[in-house]
This record gives C-alpha cells, structure tokens and sequence, in this order.
C-alpha cells in the first residue's frame, strides 16, 4: 500500500482505529499518519537495537482512556530492550480491515488524554 493510500484511509477514517495491548483494546479518538525524515543518510541500525530508514511512516494516536498509561512502560525502549509490537486495527467501509503493526516511539500526556507516537512496522488490508 502506498503511502498517500494510507494517509487518506485513515483520514477518513481516523475515529475507528483501535489499539491493542497488554491484552486490552483501547479507543483511538484521533488519529493521523504521517512521514517523518529521520536524521540518517542511510537505512541504518539503531544502537544495535532497531532498524531506521531515511524517511518511515508515524502515527500520531490521540486516547483521551488515560488509563492505558499503565500499560506503555512495557512498550518502549529505555525500561525495555526491545519494542513491543503494537497492533492498530479498523474495520472500514468496503468490509476491509486494516491492521498497521506498530512500535511506540514517544508519548505527551495531560490530565484528558495522551498522545503516542508510532512508527509504522507493516500494513496489511484485508477483505471479508
């Protein structure tokens, strides 16, 4: 799937992802993709840890369910020497899901909601 695809399915979209973790789903309330440059000249590997292309696709994920604050410090780098894969899923018009499978990169928070940040691992569509 190309990346524009992409951008405009979830455009149209955005309020129907969820996401998946620690055996939990979690409402996404607001949802954007996007491309992010890196600052790399080549595809490289990360501190021996992940892989880094020159320019990769992001999600920005808005949960206003704070409650899955509990659940990241097993996803991210830093507590952890791996990635958790994250799985982000919708079933949209046409009778097609989308799957992205995502690794959790950053995160804001205030008192209503939390933002994470994703980069994009795999997308896969399917047809019912």
């Amino acid at each position: 799937m190309k990346d524009g695809e992409l951008q405009e399915i979830v455009e149209k979209n955005n309020t129907a992802f969820k996401l998946l973790i620690s055996n939990k789903t979690f409402k996404i309330d607001e949802m954007k993709v996007f491309q992010n440059e890196n600052p790399v000249t080549e595809p490289t590997t990360r501190g021996g840890v992940y892989f880094s292309d020159i320019k990769e696709m992001k999600v920005q994920a808005t949960i206003f369910d704070t409650s899955i604050t509990e659940h990241l410090s097993n996803a991210m780098l830093g507590p952890n020497k791996t990635f958790l894969d994250i799985p982000i899923e919708a079933e949209i018009d046409n009778n097609l899901k989308i799957s992205l499978l995502t690794n959790l990169t950053n995160t804001m928070q205030d008192s209503s909601k939390i933002i994470l940040y994703l980069i994009i691992k795999e997308v896969k569509v399917k047809s019912d």
